[in-house]
């Protein structure tokens, strides 16, 4: 018996078919080309294999579902560890409520027509879909009773304590939630009822507190973030430590309201995000609004993004690395943005110029500006830009201590902000290479 398995590719359709991929199930489990990122420290081959069906799922979009897929997971944490697959739905399954997994857990359907539908996904109720460890708001044992009793759908606990900022998962174990745990090839949509037609948020996949854990070959569409990673709000401030995200499509965005279309990193370290495409724009003049971010990371990784078309939000940033060293941003290309990458700082002791951000390979087309700088001790090299208003901008007098390879032609400063600097020659090319 065979299925058909698909990997997302950044720049096809939806409905391409070409690379389909056949894997053999047999009664030793379920053997998938795997995510090199992914931990070795499970070995999901030797693990017991579940199906969701069997614990009453139905997957004709008509059924809620979302019991079907906790009881699942609670058996795979029991069994100290699971594999549970998800096979092509009739119509797709109905959530209603988000579904939490723990440690050593694998959840995985067949590719594109795997598909989860979650509605209503407000931020009380867990900020969205599937969440993988526990925090105060996205808190597991609060969902659970819920599960149990059908009260009111809230999962926050305000006694639950997350670490505080750049208390990190890394060095602080303790704080631990989940491990080892990956969900891939599935669909995953967000969508509103009448009652609730006006509302938006949720996050498709949600670490909290995890470390190795991965997602990859997903799909998503209607989510504020498709990825979340981390908090960076107190007291929801919970982190993460060498967690990815992978192969990642996003069919269309939260068109009322998007926080980070494809993801966002906070208060976590070593974190990836990695191989995204977005396919449709932002809805113009809505609040916030970028493809990806960072705040309070170190040692994190936003690799292979594609948007052609990221929308003019008011915010309009492709990517965004606030408050963060040792990262790594590369091969980007984004289009129709205020800014393709942004880079800031607002806490001097997120600063470390042992260990600078790198800035690599971007391209913006139809931007207003390719990179914009207010930050220091950054390494910028081949930026480049199409029908661009500018190709790199220093935009504050905090923008310096940076290494930029760049001819001197393509750096600029605002006016405005010159005319209080001492001297422009040596604000710009002190910091050319």
């Amino acid at each position: 018996m065979t299925y058909k398995r698909i990997v997302p590719q950044p720049d096809k359709g939806l409905n391409r078919r070409s690379l389909l991929r056949l894997v053999t199930v047999s009664a030793l489990g379920f053997c998938l080309i795997r995510n090199k990122a992914i931990s070795a420290l499970t070995d999901f081959g030797q693990l017991p294999l579940l199906n969701i069906t069997d614990f009453g799922a139905k997957g004709d979009g008509l059924q809620d579902d979302s019991a079907a897929f906790q009881k699942a997971c609670d058996h795979a944490k029991t069994l100290g560890g699971a594999r549970i697959f998800l096979p092509d739905p009739v119509k797709y399954y109905r959530l209603t409520f988000p579904v939490y997994l723990s440690s050593n857990t694998e959840m995985y359907g067949q590719g594109s027509a795997t598909k989860v539908v979650f509605e209503d996904p407000v931020f009380n109720k867990g900020r969205g879909g599937f969440v993988i460890g526990s925090s105060l708001e996205a808190n597991s044992h609060f969902a659970h009773l819920w599960y149990r009793n059908k009260n009111t759908p809230i999962t926050i606990n305000p006694d639950f304590k997350n670490p505080t900022q750049r208390q990190y998962l890394r060095d602080n174990p303790e704080f631990m939630q989940a491990e080892n745990s990956v969900i891939h090839d599935i669909f995953i949509e967000a969508i509103f009822t009448a009652d609730n037609k006006q509302s938006w948020g949720g996050y498709g996949i949600n670490f909290v507190n995890a470390r190795d854990c991965h997602a990859y070959n997903i799909w998503g569409k209607g989510w504020t973030q498709l990825i979340g990673m981390g908090s960076d709000v107190p007291p929801e401030t919970p982190s993460n430590h060498n967690c990815s995200a992978k192969n990642l499509v996003i069919i269309e965005p939260d068109f009322r309201r998007t926080y980070y279309s494809i993801g966002f990193i906070a208060n976590s370290t070593n974190c990836t995000i990695e191989n995204a495409t977005q396919q449709a724009p932002m809805t113009t003049d809505t609040m916030n609004g970028s493809g990806v971010a960072t705040n309070l990371c170190e040692d994190c990784t936003v690799r292979n993004i594609r948007i052609p078309d990221l929308g003019r939000t008011q915010t309009s940033e492709g990517i965004l690395i606030n408050n963060s060293s040792g990262c790594i941003i590369a091969d980007i290309v984004i289009g129709n943005a205020k800014t393709a990458v942004s880079v800031f700082y607002s806490m001097k002791e997120t600063l470390n110029p042992l260990k600078p951000n790198i800035l690599t390979n971007i391209k913006g087309t139809h931007c207003d500006s390719v990179l914009t700088i207010y930050s220091k001790f950054n390494v910028i090299k081949n930026i480049t830009g199409e029908n661009c208003g500018a190709i790199i901008v220093l935009k504050n007098n905090n923008a310096t201590n940076n290494e930029i390879f760049s001819a001197p032609g393509n750096v600029t400063a605002p006016k405005n902000m010159l005319q209080k600097l001492r001297s422009d020659k040596d604000f710009i090319n002190s910091q050319l290479k």
